[in-house]
């Protein structure tokens, strides 16, 4: 359980966490033609990501999206044009709330939490995600790692989050639906609560998440019981 006395400042992961990714899901298996298709692509999208971050080359997430996606088309043996990956992957800019999420955020804030978003999305993306899904005017802050150039789950994405806020790492409470994101955040010192969604289990060899809930609301409601 989470040590921290205050209200923590709650970290916000987006994709999957807060966004549904099923229209792209569906869209990237039908290109590859290959029903594991999206797990295999974003799979690589989180390893060369990191990559990225140990060799010191920054590609912003889009551009890794692309690369990955291609280099996935041809393990699998399928001929796909710069013109379909564009069109496939556009839709993450259009990707809708899970229906448990408004009600979520609409009570922590009504109980006094600082909410933040921190994502490897770029900004632009980032944005374009927040207004669409008319999730803005929820977060004090939205923050990209595009602005540091490194991702997560890196710990100095999370520390640099902290100084942004003006807060200690364990001032934070990060809340994401990905076990790696969750082993990120746990490591560089932040409290962490975990989104059980469809699909999404946690890393079995890092520190247990101090609160785990189905969803947005169910996580909400654990947090204002745990610090009101």
């Amino acid at each position: 359980m989470s040590t921290i006395k205050n209200k923590p400042v709650i970290v916000f992961d987006v994709n999957e966490t807060l966004l549904d990714m099923t229209p792209l899901k569906k869209s990237v298996n039908e290109l590859l033609g290959e029903e594991q298709g999206f797990k295999i692509w974003f799979g690589m999208l989180l390893h060369y990501s990191t990559v990225s971050n140990n060799i010191e080359k920054y590609n912003d997430f889009n551009t890794i999206a692309s690369a990955t996606l291609k280099m996935a088309a041809i393990s699998m043996k399928k001929e796909v044009t710069d013109d379909e990956i564009k069109n496939t992957l556009s839709l993450i800019k259009t990707l809708q709330t899970y229906p448990d999420v408004e009600k979520g955020l609409t009570l922590l804030k009504e109980n006094g939490f600082r909410l933040i978003t921190l994502t490897n999305s770029p900004d632009g993306a980032l944005q374009a995600q927040l207004e669409n899904s008319k999730l803005t005017h929820f977060f004090e802050q939205a923050l990209s790692i595009d602005a540091l150039g490194k991702y997560k789950p890196a710990p100095e994405t999370y520390r640099w989050a902290a100084e942004k806020l003006d807060v200690t790492p364990e001032e934070m409470l990060l809340v994401a639906a990905h076990g790696w994101d969750i082993a990120g955040a746990s490591h560089a010192g932040l409290a962490t609560g975990f989104v059980a969604r469809e699909g999404q289990s946690l890393y079995s060899l890092s520190k247990d998440p101090d609160f785990i809930a189905d969803d947005i609301l169910k996580m909400a409601e654990k947090l204002v019981a745990a610090y009101n």
